[in-house]
């Protein structure tokens, strides 16, 4: 079996979730990662969406090889060997997998996909997640450097987006203390049942008895890198929806989460997917493309290493949140 190779590490990683289907993910993520191969960046798109991948689909890619199933069932050693060039520049994709049981990885083949998205190396690393939370899907989201929430204003997609959301803080949080007896504290705070703030109410508590896991708990959620992009808009109201939704989320989840896009509701964006031609590769129409270039433009301009580097320690910059490396067994 050949050896893992050297690492090579990720410019920025991105997770695009949502937490309830249909609401635009793996279209965004296609384009952004068109958007940003075409300004000159070496992007990959991981299809992450276990059981029901697409991002090949809507490519046109009609056979698209072992992809992420072979990797996670070691029929390949590297992510790199079955990422399939798509004739857009600098753009890769490693398709998904639809094989069953694709949904139901162990913690395992979990914990190697972590490590090997963090050194895939290239500029960005794109990663397309499916619906819901489970913890898979969780842990691929607060692994990334920068997590783009995609919601539209249906009052479904932003309940799911906040509870997504949610969940990522409280897995990340629950996994933050080194020793048994602060995760026991911290998991007794965050389980309050009818509790509306309680991440607040965790950190106003532990200020008094636990005031150094405070601190790394205000820490890591200044540091979380959400951005929220709303999509299928169709008027002013929908845009003031979503900047209320980011206000919420700052409120109640202490996490930055500004509103970095909006998206029409657009027959040409529609007609893009039935077309399996992507908007960013057609170049039109112009407002919409426009928005996805700035779109990337976020991406780009996110400082990474603050993300990766705990604020109130002189650490070094982890390319791996510290609940992941301490799961690893040692690189080869």
């Amino acid at each position: 079996m050949a050896a893992e190779q050297p690492r090579r590490r990720t410019g920025r990683v991105v997770a695009v979730a949502g937490g309830k289907g249909g609401v635009g993910k793996s279209l965004v993520s296609l384009n952004i990662g068109i958007t940003l191969g075409r300004l000159g960046y070496r992007t990959t798109i991981i299809d992450c969406d276990l059981g029901a991948p697409n991002v090949h689909t809507l490519l046109g890619v009609t056979r698209p090889g072992p992809g992420l199933g072979g990797y996670l069932n070691h029929e390949v050693e590297t992510l790199a060997e079955v990422a399939i060039d798509v004739g857009a520049p600098n753009l890769r994709i490693i398709p998904g997998t639809a094989r069953p049981g694709a949904a139901n990885i162990n913690a395992g083949q979990k914990l190697r996909l972590l490590r090997a998205i963090a050194n895939l190396g290239g500029d960005v690393v794109i990663v397309d997640v499916g619906a819901g939370t489970a913890h898979n899907t969780v842990d691929l989201v607060t692994a990334a450097d920068l997590k783009l929430v995609v919601m539209t204003p249906q009052l479904t997609s932003l309940q799911n987006a906040y509870s997504f959301l949610k969940a990522c803080v409280q897995r990340s949080l629950r996994r933050l203390p080194d020793d048994s007896d602060s995760r026991a504290v911290l998991e007794d705070l965050l389980t309050g049942e009818g509790e509306s703030r309680p991440v607040q109410r965790a950190v106003a508590i532990l200020r008094d008895s636990h005031p150094a896991l405070a601190d790394a708990v205000v820490d890591v959620l200044a540091r979380f890198g959400v951005m929220l992009v709303g999509n299928m808009t169709t008027s002013d109201h929908d845009r003031d929806v979503f900047t209320r939704m980011s206000n919420m989320i700052s409120d109640y989840l202490m996490i930055p989460a500004p509103v970095v896009a909006t998206l029409p509701l657009a027959d040409a964006i529609r007609a893009s997917v039935n077309k399996r031609t992507p908007i960013a590769l057609a170049d039109r129409p112009v407002e919409i493309v426009s928005a996805f270039r700035g779109l990337s433009r976020c991406i780009l301009d996110a400082d990474v290493k603050r993300l990766r580097v705990a604020g109130r320690a002189q650490a070094a910059e982890r390319t791996l949140p510290i609940w992941v490396e301490r799961d690893l067994p040692p690189a080869r």
